[in-house]
């Protein structure tokens, strides 16, 4: 199989995730003519009025954001290329193994770049609850790195079964997990929503066209051995 049998729905997310940003630009530019901008007024909001340094809700919420933007930390996203890397290569073969590695670091790379072009301070109006450093505010590394290696995971397992029901699942859940490690980064201050959506798009972008360029060369292959046969 060339392609993921559900592949078409990165094409759609990035349209959607395109969309809302774009909506949301028009309105932080309107909202530029007050004293804060709406991505300030949103990583505001987000925290108690009377202590800033929590955030708005039960502390159980707190912790549960605190545990979802784990998800997207380089620790937990190095085991996951890791341990995904030693199944691919055992049992998907070194063609999946290296596209896998050369989907997941081109991904971080371009990431990389972005945020040293761009150098887009982070929010500093509410204490970080969350380590970061540096003018490395945009786009979002933890949305745009699990959208690469969450998505690209469950893109290769999903060609693994003819079920179309665990396709599905294997395809949309690690978009939602990609969606709330996105939203975590803006709870814990360290994150505009600007940056998530940037980081959502890039990732999507990326890992959409990987496959594309993947499928294509797949699908090349099989035209050529068949000439020959």
């Amino acid at each position: 199989m060339s392609s993921p049998p559900y592949l078409r729905i990165l094409p759609v997310t990035l349209c959607l995730v395109g969309l809302t940003w774009g909506i949301y630009e028009l309105a932080n530019a309107r909202s530029n003519l007050a004293d804060k901008d709406l991505d300030h007024q949103v990583v505001e909001i987000l925290r108690q009025p009377d202590n800033p340094a929590r955030m708005i809700g039960p502390p159980q919420l707190e912790e549960a954001m605190r545990d979802f933007t784990a998800l997207g930390g380089y620790a937990v996203l190095v085991t996951t290329f890791l341990g995904f890397s030693i199944f691919a290569f055992a049992e998907l073969g070194a063609r999946t193994f290296h596209f896998f590695w050369l989907t997941t670091f081109g991904g971080f790379w371009m990431g990389v770049l972005m945020k040293r072009l761009i150098q887009r301070e982070r929010p500093s109006i509410v204490p970080h609850l969350s380590h970061v450093s540096g003018k490395t505010s945009f786009p979002s590394s933890h949305a745009m790195m699990s959208v690469v290696v969450y998505v690209t995971i469950g893109l290769l397992l999903s060609q693994l079964t003819s079920n179309r029901h665990l396709r599905q699942l294997m395809t949309g859940l690690p978009l939602a997990i990609a969606m709330i490690v996105g939203i975590s980064r803006v709870c814990m201050g360290v994150h505009f929503p600007s940056d998530v959506m940037g980081g959502w798009a890039g990732g999507l972008l990326w890992t959409w066209v990987a496959f594309v360029i993947r499928g294509r060369l797949i699908g090349a292959r099989e035209m050529d051995r068949g000439a020959v046969e």
